[in-house]
């Protein structure tokens, strides 16, 4: 690990399953020997307001809250959601953002145009990753098993320890679609390393 700890934003919709998302990540971080700390804020999540969720691992954590400027990730489930945590990107611009191309419309705002997100976000990084999520728009509930599996690509775990946290936390109506949508979001990182 390049520093003692290491700090993972997650952004989205509440209903989205952030929560869960960061059990799983978690308890497999934690499995590995890491110390994790987690908090969460959030708005009207039942309405589908937004959600920002901090998890930070490592060896000599002081608070579950990171500093600004202190993020190795940023995911956003929601694509225009990013905006509202680029304050804790890196200077640097080594933050990698991982960003899905699901998009929220609501009637109340003016929805970011995909160029104008490419133009902010291009300040704030030089590793941006945009998901590709039409395979999975229909199953949105399995989204975030899938961006577990690609994460692998940028985290101190191996397949199998996200695997198992997966099976200490599903049902088996639920553990075999989930199981599925990791190997798949694995598979994407595996072909992203490969072009490097």
């Amino acid at each position: 690990m390049k520093s003692s700890t290491q700090t993972i934003v997650i952004t989205g919709l509440g209903g989205q399953g952030i929560v869960r998302f960061i059990q799983i990540l978690g308890d497999a971080l934690m499995n590995k020997g890491f110390t994790v700390m987690t908090s969460e804020t959030h708005g009207l999540s039942q309405r589908g307001g937004k959600v920002k969720c901090f998890l930070r691992y490592g060896n000599k954590l002081t608070s579950p809250i990171p500093l600004n400027h202190s993020a190795e990730i940023i995911i956003a489930l929601e694509k225009s959601c990013i905006l509202d945590v680029l304050e804790y990107a890196k200077l640097n611009k080594n933050t990698r953002l991982i960003i899905t191309e699901y998009k929220k419309l609501l009637k109340s705002q003016t929805y970011p145009t995909d160029d104008y997100l490419k133009h902010v976000l291009s300040a704030y990084s030089k590793k941006i990753f945009y998901l590709d999520i039409i395979k999975v728009k229909h199953d949105m509930i399995f989204l975030n098993t899938f961006i577990l599996g690609f994460m692998l690509l940028f985290l101190p775990l191996e397949y199998e320890n996200l695997k198992t946290s997966i099976e200490k936390l599903f049902s088996k109506e639920n553990l075999e679609k989930n199981l599925r949508f990791l190997h798949n979001g694995f598979e994407l990182a595996r072909r992203e390393s490969e072009k490097k």
